[in-house]
């Protein structure tokens, strides 16, 4: 099949182009299912810097009529992709007690579809937000069932027992000594490739949390964005955790960290808009078997804050490549400093 020429003259990616991401993806599956399957709508989700996602409906394909699409482009915010670890640890969590889209079909052939892919169910609901109009916002009986089924969902994950099955193998290398050291190792080397200038507070903090980092009680599947705005919810239930691209083995309390951040409180005081800190930290250390300790906690939520730091420069890095021309990326930059101050007023408490 030859692919589509931009103006330039070069090859076209099929993701970027429709009509060939349908015939290109239809000849996959028929492959895969060995016989005809159709692709009779796509649907492309504006959402996202990081991978493309797209609403896909199918016949003659026998898990599903309808299905989500996702492609990891080589100019995405955290590129280059693997689909492997979201497709395995999906896989893995299918018969689990963690409410998580059934994954399909996954691959890393660029051949295929021009990027690495992945295809997943479709999980009816809607994304709540705390910060949106009067009727959406997360309020009484509501608030509580989502709170419940949110604590309840990051529990049932962090105790999941990953060595059943073929994740064992992610266990590899990865101790309770080390587990938080191998992260910070990670996203300094992130920093280090996003980095338009030097960022001095950025050092100070990776110091800080290397000279911190706490063992971790257990080894579990960390989610790694686990927050309002990351579920889907349904007449009051939560129906799919989503987003699982930075899933990986690691300290539990990790997923808490990112959670508590005040970024993601929509302004109510609240963890993700749910429930009050000790509300929080009561029901989850009750359904975990963990103990959450205040200093680990307090690693992991400047551990998080250094996260999203980096991530606002990946946005700033990515836009000033020429990857993206979204004027949301520049704006991510404006917060970097933002979130700094929020790291320094951290530090200097500890000092």
């Amino acid at each position: 099949m030859q692919e589509a020429q931009g103006a330039d003259g070069a090859a076209v990616p099929a993701f970027e182009n429709a009509d060939d991401l349908v015939e290109r993806l239809a000849e996959y599956l028929g492959r895969a299912a060995g016989g005809r399957v159709f692709v009779d709508g796509l649907t492309k989700y504006p959402a996202g810097f990081s991978w493309r996602t797209y609403g896909v409906r199918l016949r003659g394909f026998l898990p599903a009529d309808e299905a989500i699409l996702r492609v990891g482009p080589p100019y995405g915010l955290f590129a280059p992709y693997s689909a492997i670890p979201e497709f395995e640890s999906l896989s893995a969590l299918a018969e689990s007690r963690v409410p998580a889209p059934r994954a399909y079909l996954a691959s890393d052939d660029p051949s295929i579809l021009g990027a690495p892919f992945f295809l997943s169910q479709k999980v009816e609901g809607d994304t709540p937000l705390p910060w949106g109009t009067q009727s959406q916002k997360l309020e009484g009986e509501r608030r509580q069932r989502l709170a419940e089924d949110f604590i309840g969902a990051l529990a049932a994950l962090h105790g999941f027992d990953w060595r059943a099955t073929p994740l064992r193998r992610w266990g590899e290398g990865v101790t309770l000594e080390n587990a938080a050291l191998r992260q910070i190792d990670e996203w300094e080397a992130r920093f280090r490739r996003w980095a338009l200038k030097p960022h001095p507070m950025a050092h100070r903090a990776l110091a800080w949390l290397r000279a911190r980092a706490p063992q971790a009680q257990r080894l579990s599947l960390v989610h790694g964005d686990y927050r309002l705005g990351n579920f889907l919810e349904r007449d009051g239930r939560i129906t799919a955790i989503l987003d699982w691209e930075l899933v990986h083995l690691g300290d539990p309390i990790e997923d808490l960290g990112w959670a508590f951040l005040p970024q993601y409180r929509g302004g109510t005081g609240l963890v993700c808009g749910l429930a009050g800190e000790e509300e929080f930290l009561s029901r989850y250390e009750a359904q975990s078997s963990l103990t959450v300790a205040p200093q680990t906690l307090k690693f992991y939520i400047v551990f998080s804050l250094l996260k999203l730091a980096f991530t606002h420069m990946a946005a700033a890095r990515c836009f000033e490549d020429g990857l993206f021309n979204d004027m949301r990326m520049p704006a991510m930059a404006t917060q970097i400093a933002p979130v700094f101050r929020q790291i320094a007023k951290i530090l200097g408490a500890s000092s």
